[in-house]
C-alpha cells in the first residue's frame, strides 16, 4: 500500500496564485457567502457529512513514474472527500466540511464536487490556507504530498459549521497537530449534541505519525468521541496493539470498532459480541483509496437504517460486507486484478 511522503508546501500564500479558476477543470466558479450565518442558512439537511481533508491528486498515467511524466491527471482526493463522492454515488445526500483555499485552486475543487453530488454549502474558502496536493506516481508506486499541517489544522477550526443536520458526522483526516485533533474533537462534540451518529476514521498514515508524533499528539483521546470507530492492522500496530479488543480502555461501553486486516478479514467488535465478515484477497499494484471505499458502503447502510443499527448483529454484518463489495468494486474500476 503506498504511504504518502510529506513535503513542504511551496512558500507564499494563496495570494501568490494566478489565473482564474478556468485555470483548471470545472471553470465554473463556486460563490461562497461571506459570513458564517449566511453560510449556515444556505446549508441542506444531509443523510452523511464528513468532516477532514480536501485535496487535488496528481496522478501519472499508469506504468509511468514521476520522472519520465509529461503529463498528469488531476482527481479529488482526502478522506473527507473520497467517501463523500462514493455515497453521493451510492445515492446518499452527503456533505463535506473541509478547509480549502481561496483562490483558483481551492475553487475549482469546490465546483468539481459539487458538480458530482456533494453537498458542498458548509466548505468556506479560506486565505489562511493553501489547497493540499498529492502527486502519485506507479512506477513504483509512491505519493508525495505537499500540505501545510499547522494551516490546514487552524483552517479546520474555522472552518467548523455552527451544526452539521446530519443523520451521521463522519471524521477523517487526523493530522499530528493539537488544533487539528481539537478541531475535530469539537465537530464530534457538535454532532452528539445534535443527536447525529458520530463515525471516526483513525487512518494514521505513519509518515505522518513517524518518529514522536505519536506521543506530542495523542489522537486516541478522540476515539470516545466516536460511536463507531473503524481502524486498520497499520492503524492498530502504530497505536501499539495486535487486537481490537485492545482499544476498549479508550472508548465508551457502546461504541462499535471496525477493524480491517486487509480484503481478507474485518471484525467488528460491540454490545453484540462480534462479527467477522471477509472475501477474496486482492492482488492489486496500490489499494489506495479503498478503505474509503470501504468507509462510504459501511456508512451507507447505517445511515439508512439509524442508530438502531449499532445494537443490530445483522445490520453491523451486512453493513461490513457492503464495505467490502463497493472497496472490491473500486478497485475493478480502476482495471485491477482480483484474485
Amino acid at each position: 500500500m503506498v504511504r504518502p511522503q510529506m513535503g513542504d508546501a511551496p512558500k507564499g500564500g494563496p495570494s501568490e496564485a494566478s489565473g482564474s479558476s478556468s485555470d483548471l477543470p470545472g471553470n465554473t466558479r463556486a460563490r461562497y457567502p461571506d459570513r458564517q450565518d449566511d453560510r449556515e442558512e444556505t446549508a441542506t439537511s444531509a443523510d452523511v457529512v464528513c468532516v477532514g481533508e480536501a485535496l487535488w491528486d496528481l496522478s501519472t498515467p499508469q506504468g509511468t513514474s514521476l520522472d519520465d511524466a509529461t503529463q498528469l491527471s488531476l482527481a479529488p482526493g482526502g478522506g473527507a472527500v473520497n467517501v463523500a463522492l462514493t455515497l453521493a454515488q451510492l445515492g446518499l445526500r452527503a456533505g463535506i466540511v473541509a478547509p480549502v483555499g481561496d483562490d483558483p485552486v481551492g475553487h475549482a475543487l469546490v465546483a468539481h464536487l459539487s458538480r458530482r453530488g456533494v453537498d458542498v454549502s458548509r466548505m468556506r474558502p479560506t486565505r489562511s490556507t493553501r489547497t493540499g496536493l498529492v502527486f502519485l506516481t506507479h512506477a513504483p508506486p509512491r505519493a508525495v504530498a505537499y500540505r501545510a499541517v499547522r494551516e490546514e489544522a487552524l483552517a479546520l477550526r474555522d472552518a467548523l459549521p455552527r451544526s452539521f443536520d446530519a443523520r451521521v458526522v463522519h471524521i477523517s483526516g487526523l493530522l499530528p497537530s493539537r488544533a487539528c485533533l481539537l478541531a475535530l474533537e469539537r465537530a464530534a462534540q457538535r454532532a452528539t449534541r445534535e443527536g447525529a451518529l458520530v463515525t471516526l476514521d483513525a487512518n494514521l498514515r505513519p509518515r505522518l505519525w513517524a518518529g514522536d508524533a505519536l506521543r506530542r499528539t495523542d489522537p486516541r483521546r478522540l476515539f470516545a468521541a466516536a460511536s463507531v470507530l473503524k481502524v486498520s492492522e497499520d492503524d492498530l500496530r502504530l497505536l501499539g496493539v495486535s487486537d481490537p479488543q485492545d482499544l476498549a480502555p479508550l472508548l465508551r461501553p457502546d461504541t462499535i470498532v471496525v477493524a480491517t486486516f486487509g480484503a481478507a478479514t474485518t471484525r467488528a467488535l460491540g454490545p453484540f459480541g462480534e462479527v467477522r465478515a471477509g472475501g477474496p484477497a486482492l492482488a492489486v499494484e496500490s489499494a489506495i483509496g479503498a478503505g474509503d471505499a470501504f468507509v462510504a458502503g459501511l456508512l451507507s447502510v447505517l445511515a439508512r437504517e439509524g442508530r438502531a443499527a449499532l445494537r443490530d448483529r445483522d445490520t453491523i454484518e451486512r453493513a461490513i460486507q457492503h464495505g467490502n463489495e463497493i472497496a472490491r468494486r473500486s478497485l475493478a474500476e480502476r482495471s485491477l486484478v482480483v484474485k
